[in-house]
C-alpha cells in the first residue's frame, strides 16, 4: 500500500487539524447519493495524506497510534463532523484480515478497503441461522485448489452494492456445531450468484437475501484453516474493538445532544417526564463510555475486555431504540407524518431513526441472545438449552475487568478482612437494640487507613487515590459492614475542603464522624431549618443523620443568627444531645441531633463555605454511589449463586431464561453503575461536567442497587423472603442510600436542567405541543 510518509510523523494532529478544517469550508451535500460520494472521497483524501486507519499497524496502511492518540484522533473527527468510512462492513472484515490474512491477501484486499473503493458485505446470517449462527448450512465442498458453494444468505447489509463478502460456510458435517465451518472472501461479481433486495421497515433496501448456486471460490480466498472459520469469526483487534466503542460514543454524544435541542425546539424543556428520559439518555451515553474506557484499561494492560464488550453490545442496542423512541414523541403529532412528507419534523429522520432502530436488537445476535451469552458465558449460568455450565469468565460481583494491582489487592484484603467479621445473625440481633457499631471490625478497618485513605499523608492519611477510596467503600458495602464508614468519609471530606485540619487528622485516626444537615429528596437543604449559631454556641435539631449514634465528631452546618451568613463548625459530645431513631437500615445508625446552646468551634464562614458545600455534595454523592455499587453486586453474587444451585421442575433456576435474563440485567446495571462513578471522579472538581457526572452516577447506582436487590429476592422465592436470608439486609441499604442525598428521579431532573441549559437558545421556538408550549397558550 502506499502510503504518504506523513504517517509515520509525530504531527499527525495539526495534519489532521487542518485537513479538518479545510473540510468545515466546504458545502455539504444536501442528499443521501452526495453525502455517500463525499464520504468515498473522504475517504480517499485520508488515506492520501497518511491520516486513515488510526489502530492499524503501518505495514498496512495504518497510523499505528496509541489509544489515547486514537480517542484524540475520533473525537476530533467526530466534533468537526468528518464522514465515516462508508462501509462499516469493512471494519468487520479488516481486522479479521490484518490478524489471519497471508501477506498475498492483505496486499490485496486492505488497500480498497480502506480506499472505500471495494465494497464489503458480511454472510453470516441464513434463514435457519440468524442468531443462532452456529446453525449456519451453506456448504463449500472442496474440489481442487476451488471450492463450489452452494447455499442462502439473508439480511445481508450492502450487498447489492458490495463488491466482496466475507462469509462463514460448512466445510464439514451437516448440523449444528462451531467446528467444520469456515471462512472465505466471495467476489460479488461471481456466476451463480442472485441478490434479491430485501425492503426494511423503513422503505429502504439496505439489505437484501443472497442465493449461491454452485459459486467458485479460490482456496487462496480462505481466512486461516479449513475448519477453522467460528474462532477466526471472532476475532477483532483489541485496540480497534475498544477505540470503536468509544467512536461510537462520540457519535452517540452528537445525537443526545440533537435530541435535547429536539425538546428545546418542541416546547418539552419543562415537562418532568421528557427530563427524566433526556437523563436516562445521558446516563446509557456515559455508561457506554466509561465501560468502554474500563475496556480500554484491559486492552492496555493486554487483556481480553471480551465481557464488557458483550455488556456494551446490548447497551448501545437498546439506547438506540429509546433514543428514537423518545424523539419521536418529541415530535408531536409530526409523528403521523411519512418520513418525504412535506412539513415532517426535521426533514422524517427521527421517523426514519425510530423504525431502523428497531433493528438494533436484532442484528449481529438478538438483544435475548445477548442475555444468554451474558448469563451463560460470564455469570456462568446454566445453558438453557441444557448444555451445562462453563466457568464464569468472572466472579460474579466482581469487576468485570482486571483492576489496577493497587484495586485488586485492596479489594482482595479488604473482603477477606471483613467478610471475617460480619455474619448475618449478628446484624440481625442487633433489631430493636441500642444503635450501635461493630466497633472491632471499625478498628480493623482504620488500621487498615480507613476512613482517611485518600487524605493528605500529612495528616495521617494514606494519600491514595480517590478511585481507591470508593473501591474501599464498595467493598465494605458488598460485605454489608455494619460501621460508620459513609458518613465518617463524607464528614472527612467537607473537613478537608474547609482547611480544619486538626478536626480532619482525628477523623483520620479513627474518630466517627457524621456531618448535621436536613436533607430531602434533592439532598442536603443549605436554605432553610439550620441550626443556628450565636458566637460559639450551637441552637437547634436536625433529624435523621446517618451515623449520628455513634459518631464522636460532628461538623454542623448552620447559620449566624446575626449576620445570616452560612457557618461550617464542629462540635462533640457531651456539649451534644443525640437521640437514636430506628433504622430502616439494619447495617447503619441514624437519629436526631439537637444543640442547646451547645459549644462548637467554627472552621468555616460566608461565601466560602458554599463552595465547599457545592464540592463536598458531588463527593458525597459519590461515596453513597460506592456503597450501592457494593450493594448491588453483592445482590448479584447471591442471585447467581443460587441460581445455579437451586433446582424446579428438573432443571436448575438459572436455565430458565426468566431467570438468567434477570441476573443479566443485574449485571449490566450494577457494572455500568460501577463504570459511571469511578469515571465521576477523574473530572476536575471546577470542571462543569463533574456536578452532571455525579448527579447521573449517583442515580444509576441507587436505582441498581434496590432493583438488583428486589431481584435477587425474587429470584431466590421463598427463602429469599425470610428474615435470615440477607436478602432483605441488602435492600434495606439500597433503599436507605437512595433517600440519603437525592432521590434518583430529583439527580435526574437537576443533571437534565444542566444538559438543557447549555444547549445554545434558537431565536424562537417552533411550534409544538409540549409542555413549554401548552404553558404559553
Amino acid at each position: 500500500m502506499s502510503v504518504s510518509t506523513e504517517a509515520h510523523e509525530t504531527d499527525w494532529r495539526e495534519r489532521l487539524a487542518r485537513k479538518l478544517e479545510e473540510f468545515s469550508d466546504r458545502p455539504r451535500a444536501t442528499t443521501s447519493r452526495g453525502r455517500f460520494e463525499a464520504a468515498v472521497g473522504w475517504q480517499a483524501e485520508l488515506v492520501d495524506a497518511g491520516l486513515a486507519a488510526p489502530g492499524w499497524p503501518r505495514n498496512v496502511g495504518g497510523m499505528e497510534l496509541g489509544l489515547e492518540d486514537q480517542l484524540d484522533y475520533y473525537r476530533m473527527t467526530t466534533a468537526a463532523g468528518a464522514p465515516r468510512h462508508p462501509c462499516a462492513m469493512s471494519f468487520i472484515v479488516a481486522p479479521t484480515l490484518i490478524v489471519h490474512g497471508t501477506a498475498e491477501q492483505k496486499a490485496r484486499y486492505l488497500p480498497p478497503l480502506l480506499r472505500a473503493e471495494e465494497f464489503w458485505c458480511q454472510g453470516f446470517s441464513e434463514p435457519g441461522a440468524g442468531s443462532d449462527l452456529a446453525s449456519l448450512s451453506t456448504r463449500a465442498v472442496r474440489e481442487g485448489e476451488r471450492y463450489r458453494v452452494t447455499g442462502q444468505k439473508i439480511w445481508t447489509t450492502m450487498a447489492e452494492r458490495a463488491d466482496w463478502m466475507f462469509a462463514l460456510v460448512r466445510t464439514g458435517p451437516p448440523g449444528r456445531g462451531t467446528e467444520g465451518i469456515t471462512y472465505l472472501l466471495i467476489s460479488m461479481k461471481s456466476p451463480g450468484i442472485d441478490v434479491r433486495p430485501l425492503r426494511d421497515a423503513a422503505g429502504g433496501r439496505h439489505f437484501a437475501e443472497v442465493f449461491f448456486d454452485d459459486v467458485s471460490v479460490p482456496v487462496r480466498n480462505r481466512v486461516g484453516e479449513e475448519g477453522q472459520g467460528w474462532s477466526i469469526m471472532r476475532t477483532s483487534l483489541g485496540h480497534e474493538r475498544a477505540t470503536a466503542f468509544l467512536a461510537d460514543e462520540f457519535r452517540y454524544r452528537g445525537t443526545v445532544d440533537k435530541v435535547l435541542r429536539l425538546a428545546i425546539d418542541r416546547g418539552y424543556s419543562a415537562d418532568p417526564l421528557v427530563r427524566q428520559e433526556l437523563a436516562v439518555l445521558e446516563t446509557d451515553v456515559r455508561a457506554i463510555a466509561t465501560n468502554s474506557a474500563r475496556a480500554l484499561d484491559a486492552v492496555l494492560r493486554k487483556e481480553d475486555p471480551g465481557a464488557l464488550a458483550s455488556i456494551n453490545r446490548l447497551v448501545k442496542s437498546e439506547f438506540e431504540q429509546r433514543l428514537h423512541g423518545l424523539a419521536l414523541r418529541l415530535t408531536g403529532t409530526g409523528a403521523v407524518l411519512g418520513t418525504r412528507s412535506e412539513g415532517a419534523v426535521e426533514e422524517g429522520r427521527w421517523s426514519y431513526g425510530y423504525l431502523m432502530s428497531r433493528a438494533a436488537t436484532i442484528g449481529a445476535g438478538t438483544a435475548e441472545i445477548q442475555r444468554n451469552t451474558i448469563a451463560e458465558s460470564i455469570l456462568g449460568l446454566p445453558s438453557h438449552r441444557g448444555e451445562g455450565s462453563r466457568a464464569p469468565s468472572v466472579t460474579p460481583g466482581r469487576p468485570l475487568v482486571a483492576q489496577e494491582k493497587d484495586e485488586a489487592v485492596l479489594r482482595d484484603v479488604l473482603a477477606s478482612m471483613i467478610a471475617g467479621c460480619v455474619d448475618t445473625e449478628s446484624v440481625l440481633a442487633c433489631e430493636g437494640k441500642p444503635a450501635a457499631m461493630d466497633v472491632p471490625l471499625w478498628h480493623r478497618l482504620v488500621e487498615f487507613g480507613l476512613p482517611g485513605l485518600a487524605a493528605p499523608e500529612a495528616l495521617g492519611g494514606g494519600g491514595s487515590s480517590v478511585r481507591l477510596l470508593l473501591a474501599a467503600v464498595e467493598e465494605a458495602a458488598y460485605h454489608l459492614a455494619p460501621v460508620p464508614l459513609v458518613p465518617s468519609v463524607i464528614a472527612l471530606e467537607i473537613l478537608l475542603a474547609a482547611g480544619a485540619d486538626d478536626a480532619a487528622g482525628r477523623v483520620v485516626a479513627g474518630c466517627p464522624a457524621a456531618f448535621v444537615v436536613p436533607t430531602d429528596d434533592g439532598g442536603w437543604i443549605v436554605d432553610g431549618g439550620l441550626p443556628t449559631i450565636h458566637g460559639s454556641l450551637l441552637t437547634g435539631a436536625v433529624e435523621r443523620v446517618a451515623g449520628a449514634p455513634v459518631a464522636e465528631i460532628f461538623v454542623v452546618l448552620a447559620v449566624d443568627s446575626d449576620t445570616g451568613e452560612l457557618v461550617l463548625a464542629t462540635a462533640e459530645p457531651p456539649d451534644v444531645s443525640r437521640t437514636d431513631q430506628e433504622s430502616f437500615d439494619l447495617t447503619s445508625t441514624v437519629g436526631t441531633v439537637s444543640f442547646a446552646g451547645a459549644q462548637c468551634s467554627v472552621v468555616l464562614r460566608g461565601e466560602p463555605v458554599d463552595v465547599v458545600i457545592r464540592r463536598a455534595r458531588t463527593r458525597a454523592q459519590t461515596v453513597v454511589a460506592a456503597d450501592s455499587v457494593g450493594v448491588a453486586n453483592r445482590a448479584l453474587a447471591l442471585a447467581v449463586e443460587w441460581a445455579g444451585e437451586r433446582e424446579q421442575f428438573g432443571r436448575l433456576v438459572g436455565s430458565f431464561q426468566a431467570v438468567s435474563h434477570r441476573c443479566a440485567d443485574i449485571l449490566v446495571a450494577a457494572e455500568g453503575a460501577r463504570n459511571q462513578v469511578l469515571s465521576s471522579v477523574d473530572l476536575a472538581e471546577e470542571d462543569s461536567e463533574s456536578a452532571i457526572a455525579s448527579d447521573l452516577a449517583a442515580a444509576a447506582a441507587s436505582t441498581a442497587a434496590v432493583t438488583a436487590a428486589e431481584a435477587c429476592i425474587q429470584v431466590h422465592g421463598g427463602i429469599g423472603f425470610t428474615w435470615e436470608h440477607p436478602a432483605h439486609l441488602l435492600l434495606r441499604r439500597a433503599v436507605a442510600n437512595q433517600s440519603r442525598l437525592g432521590r434518583p428521579e430529583v439527580l435526574r431532573d437537576r443533571a437534565a436542567a444542566t444538559l438543557l441549559d447549555r444547549v445554545p437558545r434558537p431565536r424562537h421556538v417552533a411550534s409544538g405541543i409540549g409542555t413549554d408550549e401548552r404553558r404559553r397558550t
